[in-house]
């Protein structure tokens, strides 16, 4: 009461302070070994450290969530900055195919004098062959003194793309050495201490462009899950393309040549998480040199749709600002099927989808297909348009608005 700590917290801290382990058990062993204490001393207090070592995680557990610091009680949204306000990105990295999928994502967010990036990168390496966890901002003065660093090349490359942007783009790249475990509090105390309205995160499986897989890592498929579910702003997940040795679109800087036959789709059903992906895409639409599609996906007579009032009111209203000015197409479907079926015969006309998480959501346009979703972290579209039954060399990103959760 004194320190004005909350009642939950206290009593957490309490717990832990009775906690026992092998020293307070080696010093009981000490005292009986010296005949300090008796027998029955000595077999009470084994019991009690155990009983107290069995009860205390549990109760700590119960009253203490440590990812309510990453609590955010402001709107850090791409929906809610501004078309001419800096977008504050973090984008991570794991291994070095992540750096081209997230450079030619960005160079297609358009960066310009009166809509420019902030752009944090974060190179994450496991730990290992060290006792403590490190953590190196990579100053301005450094990037190009890196040395033998752990992320040179990602300093590089990201230098690369910010010289090609100049004046548009800040940059600041860090270096995270953690466990596989922690690496969510590295992102998330990053994305709060920057004030991020953007995370994006690479998809934990990379194919080759005959459908077979690459590489695979569930570490960072559980980070990626970690973080949708606690972070403290909007997050991406980037599905990169199917490879032939390397991720090849867009490699090169921006340009009108580059650029000019990069076709871009948003799949759109309605719901926060699709408002999120579509006010991305009005950013997006002020290169001219891109060409970008909404695909209304509506249920044939709206039979069974299950969105709010107030949602659909949102959705109206943000379809509204953007018909005229992007190309606009609607397509009726009646269910899962029907919609896979229409998915199937345009991904050869886009190189990036872009998708809404739409976690937990049933609709008609997706019935019947939540039950062959493998990956329920980039949700049931962006798990269909990641299926090796679909052929074409397109990268899907999949978002999701940020959480606001209750303390």
């Amino acid at each position: 009461m004194f320190c004005k700590m909350p009642m939950r917290d206290s009593l957490a801290l309490a717990f832990v302070m009775i906690s026992k382990g092998i020293v307070e058990i080696g010093y009981y062993s000490s005292m009986f070994d010296s005949m300090v204490i008796s027998k029955p001393h000595y077999a009470f207090l084994i019991y009690m450290s155990t009983l107290i070592a069995i009860i205390v995680p549990i109760l700590v557990k119960w009253l203490y969530d440590p990812s309510r610091k990453y609590l955010c009680f402001q709107k850090r949204t791409i929906m809610n900055s501004k078309p001419n306000q800096e977008l504050r990105v973090l984008g991570c990295v794991h291994v070095p195919g992540n750096v081209n999928s997230i450079i030619n994502l960005l160079n297609v967010c358009c960066p310009t004098r009166q809509s420019s990036l902030a752009l944090d990168v974060l190179h994450l390496v496991k730990l290992s062959g060290r006792a403590t966890p490190l953590f190196i901002a990579h100053q301005k003065q450094e990037l190009t003194t890196s040395g033998n660093s752990y992320s040179e090349n990602v300093v590089i490359a990201f230098k690369q793309f910010k010289r090609h942007n100049a004046e548009v783009v800040s940059l600041n790249v860090f270096n995270a050495v953690s466990p596989s475990n922690l690496m969510y509090e590295d992102i998330c105390n990053l994305a709060i201490e920057h004030s991020t309205c953007f995370i994006l995160l690479p998809f934990h499986r990379r194919w080759y462009i005959d459908g077979s897989i690459e590489s695979e890592d569930q570490t960072i498929r559980s980070l990626n899950c970690n973080i949708l579910e606690i972070a403290p702003c909007s997050v991406g997940i980037l599905v990169e393309g199917r490879r032939k040795v390397s991720f090849s679109a867009f490699r090169d800087p921006p340009s009108s040549q580059s650029y000019s036959s990069y076709n871009i789709a948003v799949i759109f059903m309605g719901g926060k998480d699709d408002r999120e992906a579509l006010a991305l895409a009005k950013r997006i639409s002020q290169d001219e040199s891109v060409s970008l599609t909404v695909i209304h996906l509506k249920a044939k007579n709206n039979i069974g749709t299950i969105l709010a009032e107030n949602d659909r009111a949102f959705d109206d209203e943000m379809l509204s600002g953007i018909k005229g000015s992007i190309r606009y197409l609607e397509e009726q479907v009646s269910d899962g099927p029907e919609t896979s079926n229409f998915l199937r015969s345009i991904v050869k006309d886009y190189q990036l989808f872009i998708v809404g998480r739409r976690y937990k959501c049933e609709d008609p346009q997706t019935s019947g297909l939540g039950h062959w979703c493998e990956f329920e972290e980039i949700g049931i579209i962006g798990d269909l348009l990641s299926s090796p039954d679909f052929i074409g060399n397109y990268s899907v990103l999949v978002v999701q608005q940020q959480h606001q959760r209750n303390s």
